[in-house]
């Protein structure tokens, strides 16, 4: 009987030195978000280097949250948003983000990206990551994203201390306060 139980606890002992051995390997494994934001990351880096507003475009109708972004950027004008004008508008919001992303370009074509960590935000998940610059810097990025659909999408990004839908709401709402909330304007302005 010795005989049978001495394979046994080798075994045994094999398996849970081996799970050990391999427990901490699971435990760094990227989370769900963080998965997400690399692979986005990666294509925000190539549409960069590519400088290609029609990529950074494809991006973020794949990826961002885009009637949540263009709501929220109209602050306290949100009630003028009439359904006949919503879809031209999500529609402009898009390519205003794709534009300001192509401006900036060369800011964001990268080395690559490493992602540094996940923060619960209540309704959101931020994840942090550094683009890795040429020549050794670096510039600190971090994503919100919202859970949509049984995966993620993109609300807000803070490129460099800036968060990009914040910045977009105060230049929105101050088309909109200049010229007595007419959605027309801001419409105007953004198809310049």
């Amino acid at each position: 009987m010795t005989d049978i139980v001495r394979p046994l606890s080798r075994r045994l002992f094999v398996s849970l030195g081996l799970s050990a051995a391999l427990a901490p390997s699971l435990a760094f494994a990227a989370s769900p978000a963080e998965s997400y934001v690399a692979s986005v990351g990666n294509g925000v880096i190539a549409a960069a280097r590519a400088n290609s507003v029609s990529q950074f475009r494809s991006l973020l109708r794949s990826n961002a949250d885009i009637a949540a972004i263009a709501i929220y950027s109209l602050g306290p004008y949100r009630k003028s948003l009439t359904n006949d004008v919503k879809a031209e508008y999500y529609s402009l919001v898009e390519a205003y983000i794709a534009k300001v992303f192509q401006q900036n370009a060369k800011k964001l074509a990268g080395q690559g990206l490493e992602v540094k960590g996940t923060k619960d935000a209540g309704d959101s998940v931020l994840v942090k990551s550094v683009l890795k610059m040429g020549g050794g810097g670096s510039m600190p990025v971090t994503w919100r994203l919202v859970k949509r659909g049984g995966g993620f999408r993109i609300f807000d990004v803070n490129v460099d201390g800036i968060w990009l839908a914040s910045t977009q709401k105060t230049n929105f709402v101050s088309v909109l306060k200049k010229n007595n909330g007419q959605m027309s304007a801001l419409l105007d302005y953004l198809r310049k």
